[in-house]
């Protein structure tokens, strides 16, 4: 008896947070349908949870601000992105330069789903600092990723050893910067991977060691 009100508590317990997750995203996709067609600044709580399909005081048991929202979003993209690098199983790639290439066009093709709401996130993180503060963490950790990668390279010979392998991470963040920046704002009908595939190929020669390139 007391195993079978055990299953039961936690068959509801499981049911409840399901139902949990789920609002959760129908708050997020709503607030990223909006952001299709205004600035995120435009965007209130009151049109979210319209769209949502929930009461405007639900929003705040999930997002203390519209803000904490978009940080969720990002998050969520960001741990994908983390698994897409996991499934590339890096620590065994021969290329650590192709895993690079891998998880930029893979983060390129995220980007390029509506430049319009890419545009609207870059905005509203320039302009609120909670948000500012969020991505900064965010940057932290995709510059600890890709120095382990560079590290990594460095071990076998695969990339320069004067500069050191956080440098590299700096400068291979700062490239898909430029390539984000560039699609947002003056090449917006080029498709982003074809921009961040030119960039990193142009910039290449400055990250590998060129006499270990030449010998294999």
């Amino acid at each position: 008896m007391e195993r079978t009100m055990n299953q039961a508590s936690r068959q509801y317990a499981n049911r409840r947070e399901r139902r949990r997750e789920e609002t959760r995203q129908r708050l997020i996709e709503a607030a990223l349908a909006l952001m299709h067609e205004k600035p995120f600044e435009q965007v209130t709580v009151e049109e979210i949870t319209e769209l949502a399909d929930v009461a405007k005081g639900t929003f705040f048991t999930y997002f203390p601000t519209k803000e904490h929202l978009l940080h969720a979003y990002i998050r969520d993209m960001t741990d994908e992105v983390y698994e897409f690098l996991e499934a590339l199983q890096a620590e065994n790639a021969p290329s650590q330069w192709e895993v690079l290439r891998q998880v930029m066009l893979f983060i390129a093709r995220r980007d390029a789903r509506s430049i319009q709401m890419t545009r609207s996130m870059m905005v509203a993180c320039c302009h609120s600092p909670v948000l500012r503060e969020q991505m900064l963490e965010i940057t932290k950790e995709a510059t600890e990723h890709a120095r382990a990668g560079f590290e990594a390279g460095q071990r076998t010979g695969e990339f320069r050893t004067d500069v050191s392998a956080d440098e590299l991470a700096h400068h291979a963040i700062r490239l898909y910067r430029l390539s984000l920046m560039e699609w947002m704002m003056e090449r917006e009908n080029e498709p982003l991977e074809q921009i961040v595939e030119r960039v990193l190929e142009f910039y290449k020669p400055a990250f590998l060691n060129l006499s270990f390139k030449e010998g294999h």
